[in-house]
């Protein structure tokens, strides 16, 4: 079950122009930002399936529905977001710099300067640049960033 502050912090996200609605324009920008690519009839799909007035935009309470679809099948998701929370250490919902660079400590596989290399991680997830990667951002770059 989803909750409700990640709902609202996704919604934030998907909403760019804080207007209340996300619209297939949106959609379609934020996952070019994340590095991604969807096309205009698969943004209308996936808003068409969520809209339950027809108005062509989701509004905060047909976004549950949108953000079930996004995040995919059950159990790829759910194996996301348990690697979410192993790099979020104190559970609070967010991963810093401080919590990416305390597991980067801890793995061999990085052998150049861990600092950099965990503000290379964060840069690459914080879709929003606030400085900390929230689940929603988390998934979005797991899932829609091209490889």
């Amino acid at each position: 079950m989803v909750k409700e502050t990640e709902l609202e912090v996704a919604f934030k996200l998907f909403d760019q122009d804080k207007d209340g609605l996300v619209t297939t324009e949106e959609l379609k920008m934020l996952i070019e930002k994340v590095g991604g690519c969807m096309s205009e009839g698969e943004a209308r799909g996936m808003i068409r399936q969520a809209n339950k007035d027809s108005n062509g935009g989701i509004d905060y309470s047909e976004f549950r529905k949108l953000w079930a679809i996004v995040r995919g099948e059950e159990e790829d998701e759910l194996e996301i977001r348990q690697d979410f929370r192993r790099v979020d250490l104190d559970g609070n919902g967010f991963i810093t710099k401080e919590e990416m660079l305390a597991v980067i400590s801890d793995c061999d596989y990085f052998v150049s300067d861990k600092l950099v290399e965990a503000q290379k991680c964060i840069a690459e997830l914080d879709v929003d640049q606030d400085g900390q990667v929230s689940y929603p951002e988390f998934i979005l770059v797991w899932k829609y960033r091209k490889q």
